[in-house]
């Protein structure tokens, strides 16, 4: 969550490519010192690496959306959503095949991975740069030119000068961040968006880190599971809805806060029942449900911001909603699963994940409530403009 900071400030400034190479790098530190390493020092410069890796996952997102035009983003999101699960459940099943049937070893399985992220390493490389918008690039150049030459006629000496650059320099980039941010402000499809996949993000998040926990409170027989076939599938079904959904014809536009409230209201729904029930089979059809939700509207969710936004706050944008799905997961987990907070119980934490999916529904169904009175409220004043005219 740290690095996340830094991260979404710099991408953009960056113009992502560099992002992406450094995520490779990290990818490849992380793995040689999994092969390699040794001893506790090791392994925790090993999180180090693998924290950095993870928050620099956005500048890949923001840097497709960068590169192509507009008219193809529903395609690109479908395409790269649907290639990060198809890649996980490939990776899934080979590490599945290899330690079921003992033909490898998990040093095998990292030897694999550090080999992948290698190549990927090298593909982030041959990427084409994406290029800074030129205009503010000239016209920072000119005020530079200016600036120097106002400074050479005052007879500044060149650490001055260099220094009074630096200063305006950082005073630009404040300048243009805070307008960036505005965005949320200025444009409600992006805030709309944005804060349910935040709030969204938060939910699935958590239940990925304790859904494993509640199935073995379910389970007769522990040795028996098919924790591993739930997962397969949840990813597959993943995959094949985060690259559907590109040939789906909806106007999000009119139906995105009724589908964001049905949508969660559904998931509160399922957790509700997965978090009473004794049946593990239908646990799993109840997670598997409630993760191909939020694959799809993840997916929709991606390329409705993108469409908004500009080639300069992609890294931004992305990477501000991110961390901030972190920090409320992280609230979330100190206040209802940490011994310092409630410390509740499996059963009762996935009646409070239940309630929270329910609170995001009301959330957006007031949303959609107050944006059709609005607009019902327009379309009357502009009857009676029409009249009177």
């Amino acid at each position: 969550m740290i690095f996340l900071v830094p991260i979404f400030f710099l991408t953009d400034i960056l113009r992502y490519k560099p992002v992406v190479v450094l995520e490779g790098a990290c990818l490849c530190c992380t793995w040689a010192l999994l092969v390699w390493g040794e001893g506790v020092r090791q392994m925790q410069l090993m999180q180090i690496c693998f924290g950095l890796a993870s928050a620099s996952e956005i500048a890949y997102y923001s840097y497709m959306y960068a590169i192509v035009d507009e008219k193809n983003y529903r395609r690109v999101t479908s395409y790269i959503r649907s290639a990060a699960l198809v890649g996980k459940l490939f990776a899934f099943a080979l590490a599945q095949f290899l330690v079921s049937t003992e033909t490898g070893s998990y040093l095998l399985l990292n030897q694999i991975s550090l080999g992948a992220v290698c190549i990927v390493f090298f593909i982030a490389l041959a990427l084409p740069r994406v290029p800074s918008p030129r205009v503010r690039q000239e016209v920072q150049e000119e005020l530079v030119s200016e600036q120097e030459s106002q400074h050479g006629q005052q007879g500044l000496t060149r650490g001055e000068v260099e220094r009074r650059k630096l200063d305006r320099g950082v005073r630009n980039y404040l300048i243009t961040t805070f307008k960036n941010f505005q965005i949320y402000k200025e444009n409600m499809v992006v805030l709309k968006w944005s804060v349910w996949w935040a709030l969204a993000s938060c939910g699935i998040f958590q239940i990925y880190n304790y859904i494993q926990a509640l199935w073995l409170e379910m389970q007769p027989d522990p040795s028996n599971v098919e924790n591993g076939l739930t997962e397969f599938m949840n990813t597959l079904t993943g995959a094949i809805l985060a690259f559907t959904i590109q040939f789906a014809a909806i106007d999000w536009i009119k139906y995105g806060e009724l589908t964001l409230t049905v949508s969660s209201c559904l998931i509160a729904v399922i957790l509700a029942v997965i978090s009473q029930t004794n049946h593990v089979v239908l646990a799993y059809v109840g997670y598997v449900c409630i993760t191909s939700i939020y694959h799809t509207l993840i997916t929709a969710a991606s390329c409705n911001i993108a469409i908004e936004l500009t080639s300069t706050n992609y890294g931004l944008v992305f990477g501000w909603n991110t961390f901030v799905a972190v920090l409320l997961q992280t609230l979330l987990t100190l206040v209802v699963a940490d011994s310092h907070g409630l410390n509740l119980d499996m059963r009762t934490q996935f009646v409070v994940y239940s309630m929270y999916f329910a609170a995001v529904g009301a959330l957006f169904l007031v949303v959609s409530v107050w944006s059709r009175c609005k607009k019902s409220s327009a379309n009357d004043r502009a009857d009676v403009a029409q009249d009177s005219e």
